[in-house]
């Protein structure tokens, strides 16, 4: 059986889910919360949106700009019956207009440095409600300076944690790696499956020569005060 860009965006899905483990260590520092409203934003295909809805109870809305992804995610909103509580949203990051203080927490996996992580911190935090939640997961960079953002924007760091290089290449380049091989000897002739998998050898080739760059941090904070 050859594979498409379909099934190819659907295998790197899954091994996208292989990280939903530390998505759920971050979401276990957060109290209970009654039914909460989670604002999921670059949603993509929704790998951590289904696990924040199912984790939480509660009402997510997933926001993103690529409308091939929020399409799988429709599709896989359905399949799990979730349509009453996963909300999708076609939009850029940049220019969110959510009503203020509308989202017990919000979620940023990858997404923070689209604007940048302060940036995020303070563009964004206008949409928590008053003693909301706000978790990023996102290149270490320079952790320490991160937290000490964390504290100038009006924030709690309730935890962090590291994801080392070991951990991306076993979990996700390492296997990513095999599927490209094999595809690649199913001789593809898919244009979209085939600028896929160029894409991702550049992301491999990016680990093999970087690995101490591809780190990855969540922070889990709180919001003390009332939105500005």
């Amino acid at each position: 059986m050859t594979t498409d860009k379909r099934a190819f965006d659907e295998l790197q899905d899954k091994f996208r889910g292989r990280f939903l483990c530390y998505l759920r260590r971050a979401f276990q520092q957060i109290p209970p919360l009654p039914r909460p409203r989670i604002l999921d934003i670059g949603c993509g295909s929704g790998v951590p949106t289904l696990e924040l809805a199912r984790l939480s109870g509660g009402d997510v809305t997933g926001i993103d700009i690529d409308v091939d992804a929020l399409q799988r995610l429709k599709e896989k909103v359905k399949a799990a019956d979730l349509t009453d509580t996963v909300h999708i949203v076609e939009g850029s990051l940049k220019n969110m207009d959510f009503p203020k203080a509308s989202f017990d927490i919000l979620w940023a996996e990858g997404s923070a440095n689209v604007i940048g992580f302060e940036q995020a911190l303070k563009d964004w935090k206008r949409f928590l409600k008053p003693n909301g939640y706000f978790v990023v997961h996102d290149e270490v960079g320079d952790l320490e300076q991160k937290k000490r953002q964390v504290a100038a924007q009006g924030y709690k760091l309730i935890d962090s944690f590291v994801l080392d290089s070991d951990i991306w290449w076993t979990n996700y380049f390492e296997p990513l790696r095999r599927a490209v091989q094999k595809i690649r000897r199913q001789n593809p002739s898919d244009p979209q499956l085939l600028a896929a998998l160029e894409q991702v050898d550049m992301e491999i080739q990016g680990y093999c020569d970087h690995p101490e760059d591809c780190r990855s941090a969540y922070l889990i904070m709180a919001l003390d005060s009332e939105p500005s």
